[in-house]
């Protein structure tokens, strides 16, 4: 009876060092676990700020090559049609003499 209760003893600490071995391992690994998504993540970051600052180049010449090929009046053409404008407003009041 008394190596019975040894035996369930002995295996009683037997399972406890098994249990905090195997606890411990689930640590290291959720540890290394963090790391590496940490790692990704950052990875993620920076490929994607590489990717916004190409995109944003690319958006700049396309706007720039609309933009060219838009004619969009100039503030000296916006100031010669409204002395145009002006000159016209003029006349029409005069009774269209001048």
């Amino acid at each position: 009876m008394l190596t019975l209760i040894k035996k369930a003893v002995m295996a009683g600490l037997g399972i406890e060092a098994e249990g905090r071995e195997k606890f411990e391992e689930l640590v290291r690994r959720g540890e290394q676990s963090q790391t590496d998504c940490a790692k990704a993540v950052k990875e993620f970051m920076t490929e994607a700020e590489k990717n916004a600052k190409k995109l944003g180049e690319k958006g700049r010449k396309v706007a720039d090559r609309i933009l060219e090929s838009v004619p969009i009046p100039t503030k000296s053409d916006l100031a010669r049609l409204e002395k145009k404008i002006q000159e016209l407003a003029s006349r029409i009041e005069r009774g269209g003499k001048g």
